[in-house]
């Protein structure tokens, strides 16, 4: 297979990956109905096999160019990897910049860009198998990315960090072969392609009918299944390729291919920003939209056109550089200069790093006190089914305010504190920190919705409280709350949710990542495994910079004080063991609510915030759902505030004198 021949494939499939991209983002069968618009569902799942040809002619070419040329592995890496980082870092820059903009910051910055970052690996596991070749440098490659699948599969990162990288190993079978094709070749990868391929694709109902109980072996399966497709796939493609001429370089259709097929790096990595900035959110459901294009014809064709521009003057950009350090000597010590800056730098985030872990270390030995400090001077303990749940009480009055959190900040104890004190100075305030985060301990049980329910109404017994109760739940624990008035509906009086969840975005959560509850379930219990390890990492590093600007959300000296305990409990208690469990029930807890209406006979107002209001998280109308929830409209209401939903913790005026006002009238 030519050069000319395999960059005019790899140009038409940089198009295909484009609409696949687009069909990701706009045709899916995980896009909100709101804003799912149909046309691109047939390019949603073949990406994985459009990147494994990629693999695959990366895997040929560096066998016939090792054994093609001489001192092939004098300088490799340099060659190899300058014009991918090149391009790389100018596209991260523009990502960033757009990122920045829109208050969209995490990382990666690019979230298609783990193409970069596995061919990088594989380029370095082939130098040091090949740069010496023996007759077991091949199974050192295999090895190497056998290492590489284990680690991704470790860090919880998606199928296609795998299911694409073993083509990489085809290639080079293939480039060590005399190049042939026959009929019985494309025959045999077409029917082994079609098979796997389609099995892997309805694996999941599969998996149901027959009542396996075990996902992890489900994906297994599938894994292996799209290695097997993916890799027929490019053998089929590689050998159809063989049947066709050389194509004519005077012909239109291959200028049209050589044009598209010299610049898919760049165009790989610029396409999947018009595709979020034109989509109906940015990046994710809970960003809002930047300029959104419903039609999909004008989408594809909008983010096709800028695509292709955009790669075409990136190329020129980076081509200029490249042949300006190769002519100009002054340019080439500047590059040079660069590098010892690299090194340099790199030296200094070593050293910072070493800082950062001995300042955590001591910041957090510093707050041990004002921890125990907050507990000795605010926090009450009950006896709840042999566990010790804390709790913050104030104020007076006929009618007990129940503030409930979930997982947002994993200490309602403390981080809600200015709230409650506001509220306290009308009415008798409770909030509890529930099992396993705050000062609670932990239990043994599920995180099931009659499990929080009662954890609520046990306490406030606890307490001696057992009616006049007014619930105000915050975000996830609206569930909670709509268990608590089914189950105990004489002992509330009214309800005030503050960007309570609606049930619906459990479905829609499920739908837009996972194929059923199981995987779900399973991902999440890998998940909680890795973001345990990376907080303890964290902890000991750069949690600093992760971490809320809790100086700035509480401004009052009282809070200002307790700073460092905030930070700690964040540290301790975010994305951990019971903060995990919670979400890993939140889907079958919304489905238990997907009918919960308020008792006619109820006060109750739902405070949505604006932020949430404008770009309806998840593909889901909050306030649409919040009426569905209404039973009577003479005395439950929706509400729209200022601000997003952590307003309940940086803006407690506001929502302590909107409760308040509700409460006066009711």
């Amino acid at each position: 297979m030519s050069v000319k021949k395999s960059k005019n494939i790899l140009g038409i499939f940089s198009v295909l990956i484009m609409l696949h991209h687009l069909g990701q983002k706009a045709s899916a069968s995980w896009v909100p109905d709101a804003v799912r618009t149909h046309g691109l569902e047939p390019f949603v799942p073949i990406g994985y096999l459009l990147v494994g040809f990629f693999f695959f002619c990366s895997g040929y070419g560096l066998i016939k160019s090792m054994h093609g040329k001489e001192n092939y592995f004098k300088g490799f890496l340099v060659k190899r990897l300058n014009r991918i980082l090149m391009v790389f870092i100018f596209t991260e820059i523009i990502w960033l910049i757009v990122r920045t903009v829109n208050d969209a910051f995490s990382t990666p910055l690019n979230p298609y860009s783990w193409f970069i970052y596995t061919i990088i690996i594989l380029y370095f596991g082939f130098f040091f198998a090949y740069r010496k070749e023996r007759k077991y440098s091949f199974a050192i490659m295999v090895m190497w990315i056998v290492i590489y699948s284990i680690v991704c599969y470790i860090l919880v990162k998606g199928n296609w960090w795998i299911n694409a990288t073993p083509v990489f190993l085809l290639g080079i079978i293939v480039a060590d072969k005399k190049e042939e094709s026959s009929t019985k070749r494309i025959i045999v990868s077409s029917v082994l392609f079609a098979i796997t391929f389609a099995v892997s694709e309805f694996a999941d109902p599969i998996y149901r009918a027959i009542g396996m109980t075990e996902y992890g072996i489900l994906n297994a399966i599938k894994l292996l299944l799209q290695i097997v497709a993916c890799s027929s796939f490019s053998f089929l493609v590689y050998c159809v390729s063989l049947k066709f001429k050389e194509p004519s370089d005077e012909s239109r259709l291959q200028k049209i291919l050589a044009f598209f097929g010299s610049f898919t790096l760049e165009m790989y990595l610029i396409h999947g920003l018009y595709v979020q900035i034109f989509g109906h959110h940015f990046l994710n459901d809970t960003n809002a939209p930047i300029l959104y294009i419903k039609n999909i014809v004008l989408y594809v064709i909008v983010v096709f056109a800028l695509s292709t521009a955009s790669a075409f003057i990136l190329k020129k950009i980076c081509d200029f550089i490249s042949n300006l350090y190769k002519r100009s000597e002054s340019f080439q010590k500047f590059g040079r200069d660069i590098k010892k800056f690299a090194i340099v730098v790199l030296a200094l985030i070593v050293a910072v790093t070493a800082i950062f872990m001995i300042n955590r270390h001591g910041y957090s030995k510093d707050a041990e006190p004002i921890i125990k400090e907050y507990k000795d001077t605010y926090i009450t303990t009950v006896d709840v089914n042999g566990t010790e749940v804390a709790v913050y009480t104030a104020g007076k009055g006929d009618r007990t305010l129940v503030v409930l959190s979930s997982n947002c900040f994993p200490c309602s104890t403390l981080y809600l504190k200015p709230l409650m004190d506001k509220l306290a100075e009308d009415y008798r305030v409770v909030t509890l920190d529930f099992p396993g985060t705050g000062y609670s301990e932990d239990c043994d049980d599920d995180r099931t919705i009659d499990f929080y329910a009662d954890i609520i109404k046990d306490t406030l017994e606890g307490l001696g409280i057992k009616d006049n109760i007014v619930l105000i739940p915050h975000v996830l624990s609206g569930l909670y709350a709509y268990r608590f008035i089914e189950k105990y509906p004489e002992r509330v009086c009214a309800f005030i949710g503050v960007d309570s969840v609606v049930p619906e975005i459990g479905p829609r959560i499920l739908d837009g990542t996972f194929g059923s509850e199981e995987e779900y379930a399973w991902y999440l219990n890998r998940y909680a495994t890795i973001m345990g390890l990376e907080q303890t990492i964290k902890a000991k590093t750069f949690i600093d910079l992760s971490l809320p600007p809790f100086d700035q959300v509480y401004p009052k000296k009282e809070m200002l004080h307790f700073i460092p305990a905030m930070e700690e409990m964040f540290v301790e208690n975010y994305y951990r063991g019971a903060y995990l469990e919670e979400l890993r029930f939140a889907y079958g807890n919304c489905l238990a609510e997907m009918d919960f209406k308020l008792p006619s006979d109820l006060p109750g107002v739902f405070l949505l915030s604006a932020a949430i209001r404008n770009y309806d998280p998840y593909g889901v109308k909050w306030e649409d759902e919040y009426k569905n929830m209404i039973s009577d409209q003479s005395i439950q209401s929706v509400t729209v505030t200022f601000g997003d939903n952590y307003s309940i913790y940086y803006n407690p005026s506001l929502i302590s004198q909107m409760i308040i006002n509700f409460l006066s009238v009711h």
